[in-house]
């Protein structure tokens, strides 16, 4: 299966731990363009995912898989399943949003002012986005500061957040313009079986954006945890994980 960073994030996003091999799944990570060592590709869309996670797949010989983002890699995660039919066989997604050109959509509303910010300065362009990179960054480089997580998956986030920083903010300014605009999909087309995990708790992702997607895609449920949008919900997230990992099960 493949696991599909946030925004910012990078490759080494990851459950830390050996829950993986105890659960049988062989997992897959990548850098989006712009970030760690993927070269950047202004103008990408949510679309232009899958053909990345297709030639990953064909180099390493996966005819068959599943596919999971979080947050910001909810997108790509969404365009796989509706641009690869083939090959993607189970899909999920972690606190991400609907897309923000959803018709029928109050997309702000219930949105708290930070997150609802973040999406305005992705309209203003990148000198906005840049200066709240750098603002993201400060957090992660002070420690991340009442982030309510395991000393490991603390460990964790913050080698995956400074790796996303390896050329600075292209990866996140890119991220956040692609999900501003059209993501060149329809989540309609994604019929693969699909969980849409939202937490109780998380003010950046309101209800309503799980409720249009339950409704829009096809063959989705819709999975609420407790927590806010970094969690904690190791079991849960784990427990979606393995679903999406097994295929078939």
């Amino acid at each position: 299966m493949f696991w599909l960073h946030g925004t910012p994030g990078s490759r080494f996003l990851r459950e830390p731990g050996d829950e993986y091999a105890r659960r049988h799944l062989r997992v897959f990570t990548y850098d989006r363009p712009g970030y760690g060592v993927s070269t950047r590709l202004p103008g990408r869309r949510g679309a232009d995912a899958a053909a990345d996670i297709r030639a990953i797949a064909d180099a390493f010989g996966l005819e068959q898989f599943g596919v999971a983002g979080v947050s910001g890699g909810s997108s790509p995660t969404l365009a796989a399943a509706a641009l690869l039919p083939d090959r993607v066989n189970r899909c999920a997604t972690v606190v991400g949003s609907a897309p923000f050109t959803a018709e029928g959509l109050d997309f702000y509303d219930a949105m708290d002012e930070y997150a609802r910010h973040g999406w305005e300065h992705a309209l203003l362009g990148e000198a906005a986005l840049e200066a709240d990179w750098r603002e993201t960054m400060d957090w992660v480089r002070a420690g991340m500061p009442d982030l309510d997580a395991p000393e490991d998956d603390r460990a964790m986030l913050l080698e995956a957040f400074e790796e996303s920083s390896r050329q600075g903010p292209a990866g996140y300014v890119d991220d956040c313009l692609s999900d501003a605009r059209d993501w060149g999909l329809s989540v309609e087309d994604v019929h693969v079986p699909t969980r849409i995990m939202l937490a109780r708790g998380d003010t950046s992702v309101p209800p309503a954006h799980g409720e249009w997607l339950v409704h829009h895609i096809p063959n989705a449920e819709l999975i609420w945890v407790d927590g806010g949008h970094f969690g904690p919900r190791q079991e849960p997230e784990m427990q979606l994980l393995s679903w999406v990992g097994h295929g078939t099960d």
